[in-house]
Order: structure tokens, then sequence, then C-alpha cells
């Protein structure tokens, strides 16, 4: 089970990891990249999470179901 400790660790991660990649600077192993990527999705919020948090603070999140992913645009 994920606690809102690790979860909340995958958000600053994946955060910290977008911020890296969107710097540029640097060469970026796409193995490197696909094991962070998987070690924060882990924990990541699932379709679930975000649908009780966003009930919960919709001042905070917004509903998911109204905002469509890049996999289901694609």
């Amino acid at each position: 089970m994920t606690t809102a400790e690790e979860r909340t660790r995958a958000v600053v991660g994946a955060r910290d990891l977008l911020a890296t990649l969107a710097d540029g600077r640097g060469p970026y192993c796409a193995d490197l990249v696909r094991t962070l990527a998987m070690t924060l999705l882990r924990h990541y919020p699932s379709k679930s999470d975000m649908d009780v948090s966003a009930v919960a603070m919709p001042s905070l999140w917004a509903d998911p179901a109204k905002i469509a992913s890049r996999r289901e645009r694609s």
C-alpha cells in the first residue's frame, strides 16, 4: 500500500524530474529516465486518489474526469 509520504515524495520527485529535463543541461540516458519514471509512478496518485482529492479539496484539485490525459488524447 502506498503511504501519504510515498505519494507526496512521488509528486515532488516528478516535479524535480520535469524541472531537470526542462533545464536542458546534461546528457540523459533513456534507460535512466525510464527507471526514474517507473520509480516515481509506483507511488504517484492514482485516478481514484485524484477523484477523492478533487472532491475533498476543490480549490486545490480540479476534477480529473474533465482533464484528458495525453494517453487519452492520442
